[in-house]
This record gives C-alpha cells, structure tokens and sequence, in this order.
C-alpha cells in the first residue's frame, strides 16, 4: 500500500468515527429495530469504525469486512467494548472470502453508495446467503427523477465522488437490490432530515433470499 493510500485510509477512518455520534443520532431508532433479531454469526460489509457494534448482541460472531485496514484497530478495540467476537476481512465486497450457501444474515449502512460494483455486492451477498437469509441495509439514493434534489445531485456528483471516498450520490440501489435475484425485496423509502442534502433520500431495504 502506498504512502497516499494510507494517508487516505487513515483519515477515511478517523472522519468515520468523528461522524459516529451524528450517525447514531440520525438512524438509532432504525439500526435498532432492523439488528434486533440476529443468528448467532453475522457479516457485516464496510464495517468503517464499527459505528454499528452499539447495536448487536453481546456475544454475537461478527464477520466484518473492511478493505481499508487503517480502521481495523478501531474496530478491535470496538469490538471488545460491546462484546462481540470479531473476524476481520480485509476484502472487498465484490469477492468475499465466504463459502455460498453459509451465512443467516447480512447487514450494512451507507456502503453500497461507494463500493466499485454494487450488483456485483449484491450478487456476492445472494451467494453467501443461506436460503431464507436475509440481508438488510439502510443506504442514500438518488432523489426522484426530474426532481430539483436529482438536478442537483448530478451537479455535485463527481466533486462529491472525489471528497468522500467514491460515493456516488445519484445511484439507484434500490433498483439494483431488486434485480438481485431474490426470493422477496422490501423496500421503504423516507427522507433523512440533515445538512447534507445531496443524501437526503434513504431507503430501508429488507432482502430475502
């Protein structure tokens, strides 16, 4: 890994745990009820700074897989504050290192706005699903067509692309989500009431494979 790649690593995780309190905050109630009910092990894609550990069950296998390995320590360290028993991956989500047809549940938030190839994701989490698993995410998508919100999101896309680590804010995941092959797609959309207004639209989305 070069020096700019870890420079980038390493402030990408410090701004993950800087937004932490602001993130549980904004989605708390909604984190909550969606990783209430786990199996004992769980994978979680693009764990960051672990801002979601607050939520799972002490005791819980927690599989996370974070590519950016400057936010493994923080998420060790998390891990042993709420309990959990943490196995890192170093992977990117497009090729997980999991065997098909081997987990019970699957989880992120805010990462499939920035991975490289998100049907490829999605089409990965689908393999390593046990049939009737189920993978839940909460994620920003692009705003209603034609809308003001959508003009301006193309505006600031690329800018936007470059500042935060590739995340694309005009992406239709919830499309993508339900051309994923699965069993059943549930899918509600809200709006985040923040100041970052390019991700203002979010949806919820249960997948049932």
């Amino acid at each position: 890994m070069g020096l700019w790649a870890r420079a980038r690593g390493r402030f990408n995780a410090w701004g993950l745990a800087a937004l932490d309190g602001y993130l549980h905050r904004k989605f708390a109630a909604r984190k909550q009820r969606l990783l209430h009910d786990l199996p004992p092990v769980a994978v979680e894609l693009g764990s960051g700074s672990g801002t979601n550990f607050r939520y799972l069950p002490r005791g819980l296998r927690l599989v996370a897989v974070e590519p950016n390995v400057q936010a493994h320590g923080l998420l060790k360290r998390r891990a042993e504050r709420y309990g959990l028993v943490l196995e890192l991956h170093a992977e990117f989500a497009e090729h997980l290192a999991l065997p098909s047809d081997s987990v019970e549940f699957v989880f992120c938030s805010l990462v499939l706005c920035s991975v490289r190839d998100p049907s490829a994701v999605i089409a990965e989490v689908r393999r390593v699903l046990k049939p009737g698993g189920r993978f839940v995410c909460l994620e920003h998508v692009a705003a209603e067509p034609h809308s003001r919100l959508a003009r301006w999101q193309r505006l600031v896309r690329r800018p936007w692309h470059w500042a935060f680590d590739g995340c694309d804010v005009c992406r239709d995941t919830g499309a993508l989500l339900r051309a994923g092959g699965f069993s059943r797609v549930d899918v509600t959309p809200f709006t985040l009431q923040t100041f970052a207004w390019p991700i203002r639209p979010i949806i919820e989305a249960v997948c049932v494979k």
